[in-house]
C-alpha cells in the first residue's frame, strides 16, 4: 500500500468543497516535492477531510436546518465566548483595563462593520492592532471564534464525525493539519474514543498552529506538556507573521514536537498553500513513503 496524506483544513472554508480543497492541496505539496526532490519524484494520493461545510450558516428556506451550534460570523456573543476571546487576546496585547478611570481607547477606527461585538472585545482588538499591525484584531477574531465553537459547542463532534473517515483510513499515511485543523488533529489523536486508529499514522504535521494558546489547551484538558502517542513523529511548520501562531512553534507547550521556521512571505504568512510547498514537508513525505515497505504494491 502507498502512503496516504490527509489534509485537515483550517478556518472559513464554507464556501469551497472538498473537492476543490483536496486539487488546490495536491498541487501545492507536488510543486513541494518537485522542488525539492526532483522533477520525478512521486506525488503521494491526497485528501483533505472536510468540515467547512458544518460552518456555513444555513439558509432561511423551508426546511432548513437550524443553526443550532451558533457558527455565523454574525451570531452574538455569549459571556463565555468574550472571555474566551479576551483570554486569547491577551497572548497578544496587555488588554486596557475597563475601570471607571480607565481612558477608553476609540474603536471607530476598527473597521469591523460588526456592531455585535461587544465593547471590551473591540477595545482588546485596537489593542491588537497597535501591537501588531491594522486589522490583525479583526483577523484574529474570525479565527478565535472559529475555534472556540469548535472546542465549546455541539459541532465539534459533528466535525470529528466528519473528519473521522479519513483520519482512520487503513493504511500509511501521514496526516497534515493546518490551523484550526492542528486543534483538530491534536484532539481526536489524544481522544480515548478516537484515538490513532487503524495502523498505519506514523506523522501529524501541523502548520500555522493556534496549539500554544492557552485557551485552547485549557479547553481541551491539557494542564501539562502536549504529548501524542508512541511512535508518532510530530512537525510543526511556523512561519514570521503568521498571526494565529504567534510567529513562534510550539516546542514550549510540546517538548516532543520538531518545530521548523519557515517563510510564507509578507502578504498571506497564515496560508495553508505556502506551508504545503516547504522542504520540511516534502522531506516528511519522502521519508513517510520510503517507511512502509509494501509501499509498490
Amino acid at each position: 500500500m502507498k502512503l496516504h496524506v490527509v489534509g485537515i483544513h483550517g478556518i472559513w472554508q464554507g464556501n469551497t468543497t472538498a473537492r476543490v480543497l483536496s486539487a488546490d492541496w495536491a498541487s501545492a505539496l507536488a510543486k513541494g516535492l518537485r522542488t525539492h526532490h526532483g522533477p520525478s519524484c512521486p506525488v503521494p494520493p491526497l485528501t483533505v477531510a472536510y468540515y467547512g461545510d458544518l460552518f456555513r450558516t444555513p439558509s432561511k428556506h423551508l426546511g432548513a436546518v437550524p443553526d443550532t451550534a451558533g457558527v455565523g460570523e454574525e451570531v452574538p456573543f455569549t459571556d463565555e465566548e468574550a472571555e474566551f476571546v479576551l483570554d486569547t487576546l491577551a497572548g497578544y496585547a496587555p488588554l486596557p483595563g475597563d475601570g471607571p478611570d480607565e481612558p477608553h481607547q476609540a474603536t471607530d477606527t476598527l473597521g469591523l462593520g460588526l456592531p455585535y461585538v461587544p465593547p471590551p472585545v473591540a477595545r482588546a482588538l485596537v489593542a491588537v492592532d497597535q501591537r501588531i499591525g491594522r486589522n490583525a484584531g479583526q483577523r484574529l477574531l474570525r479565527c478565535i471564534r472559529q475555534v472556540y465553537r469548535y472546542l465549546h459547542h455541539d459541532i465539534g463532534a459533528r466535525i470529528r464525525e466528519q473528519v473521522r473517515g479519513e483520519f482512520h483510513r487503513p493504511g500509511p499515511r501521514l496526516v497534515v493539519a493546518h490551523s484550526l485543523g492542528s486543534v483538530i488533529a491534536f484532539d481526536m489523536l489524544t481522544r480515548a474514543d478516537i484515538g490513532v486508529g487503524p495502523d498505519g499514522l506514523t506523522t501529524l504535521v501541523t502548520c500555522g498552529s493556534p496549539l500554544a494558546w492557552p485557551t485552547v489547551r485549557h479547553s481541551l484538558g491539557q494542564s501539562g506538556p502536549l504529548r501524542l502517542a508512541d511512535g508518532i513523529d510530530w512537525l510543526n511548520l511556523y512561519a514570521p507573521g503568521d498571526i494565529v501562531a504567534q510567529s513562534r512553534g510550539l516546542a514550549t507547550v510540546a517538548p516532543a514536537v520538531r518545530d521548523i521556521r519557515v517563510s510564507n512571505g509578507v502578504a498571506e504568512p497564515h496560508s495553508a498553500l505556502r506551508y504545503l510547498r516547504h522542504k520540511a514537508l516534502a522531506d516528511a513525505m519522502v521519508k513517510g513513503a520510503t517507511h512502509w515497505p509494501w509501499r509498490a504494491s
